[in-house]
This record gives structure tokens, sequence and C-alpha cells, in this order.
């Protein structure tokens, strides 16, 4: 529980990017599967200093490394500077310390204000555990029985209304702070087998909470409306008050 957390608390604050700390040296895009959000993604790399030491490579170590990108399961500079590869691509990323390891550095190992340069391969990618639902999906999937949990603030909510038939429970206030009685409110709702569409205000913080519930809490059939409220009140769909 306390990892599901601390998650959502570290990624609320994230979505920060400065394109003057990250240069793409070179690129060959890769023909495969496109990395988007939350894909989990299997590379090689190498990592050199700016002159040109090389201080890690998962090729000497014959071991691949895994994570999810979206999560800042590794420094932002990767994040940003693998955008829109494709699996087969290969990519040589230089990285401001601003988005690498700072004023601290790592050790030994990278000193303190270090740019660091690393070339990166891409072998697989698989795609999240949660599913997207388009705005024009979305009262088909309720006629179905799915369940719509409309996870913004009360403030949000009233503001706009909300889709018809929403379930309503705030999942993050104002200062990202995660709401540790949302989880219950879940426990109470939802039945195991429900299919489950958290709604947020663009469709970002509803991806990041249905990906907790599958990676961290091991749910089933968690969806995200693409797009978000916002993107539902720019097609002209209604909404209650």
């Amino acid at each position: 529980m306390n990892n599901f957390i601390y998650i959502f608390l570290f990624l609320f604050f994230s979505n920060l990017c400065f394109a003057n700390d990250i240069e793409i040296l070179s690129d060959i895009p890769g023909n495969g599967l496109k990395i988007e959000e939350h894909y989990k993604i299997t590379v090689n790399y190498r990592g050199f200093l700016e002159n040109g030491i090389e201080f890690d490579s998962s090729f000497k170590r014959n071991q691949p490394f895994i994570f999810q990108i979206g999560l800042r399961q590794v420094i932002p500079g990767w994040e940003i500077g693998l955008k829109d590869i494709r699996v087969g691509g290969k990519r040589k990323i230089k990285i401001s310390p601003n988005f690498a390891y700072g004023k601290k550095g790592v050790g030994e190992l990278i000193p303190p204000n270090s740019t660091l340069i690393f070339e990166i391969e891409i072998i697989n990618a698989t795609p999240p555990g949660y599913k997207k639902v388009f705005s024009y999906q979305l009262l088909n999937k309720k006629k179905d029985g799915f369940k719509i949990i409309d996870i913004r603030t009360l403030e949000e909510r009233e503001d706009t209304g909300i889709i018809k038939g929403s379930l309503q429970m705030t999942a993050f206030d104002n200062k990202g702070n995660f709401n540790s009685e949302f989880i219950k409110f879940f426990e109470k709702k939802i039945k195991p087998k429900d299919h489950v569409i958290f709604v947020s205000k663009t469709g970002d913080i509803s991806s990041i909470l249905a990906n907790g519930f599958v990676e961290q809490l091991g749910k089933k059939n968690i969806y995200t409306l693409v797009g978000g409220i916002d993107k539902w009140i720019l097609e002209g769909r209604k909404l209650k008050k």
C-alpha cells in the first residue's frame, strides 16, 4: 500500500519538460511497436560521461534492463529522450544534470553536475495492463454494465458536472495527495469481476491511477477515459450537474 501511494505522490508533479536539457545525437526510430506511456520496455544500453568514460553497460553484464515508462523508474532524461521511439530503435541521447543525477551524482561512479550520454536500444515492449476507453465508446460501455468512477475533486465535478451514472470519489487533492479512503470506496462499490473506467480532468491522472491499480494492487478490468472530461466537453457531449 505504501509503495502504491508513494508512486502517485511522486508522479503528480513530475510533468515538467525542458527541451534544452535533452539532445538526440543520433536516432534509428525502429519499425516495431511504438513506445507509449506506461509500456514495459526491455532495453540494452551504455552510459558515458561527457569525457567518453563508460560508467555502465547492460551489454557487459549480458542483462537487459526492464522498466515501465512514465513512472520515473529511470531518470527524467530517459523518459523524455525515448519519446516516440519504436521497438528495434536505437537512440543516442545527451542529458544535462538537471534531467540526470543533478548536484549529487552517484557516488564515485557519476560526479556531481555530470552531463551524461546514453546509447539505448529498444529490445521489446508490452502495453500496460489497464485499457483505454474513448469518449465515443463510453456510453456503450456503460450500457454493458461498466462502472464509471469520476476521480476528480469535488470542486472540479461541481464546476463541469459529471457523466450521468458516474460514481464519485476524489482520488487526489489539489496538492497531489492520494486519498486513503479511495481504495476503501473502490472495494465497497466494485465487485471483483466488474469493469471499471476511471475518469479525470485530462485523462493523465486516471491513467496513472489505473496503472497503479493493475500493477500495485493486482486489479483486473481497469480502464481510463482517454482525454478525460476535457475531451468529453470538447466533443460536445453532455454532463449532468
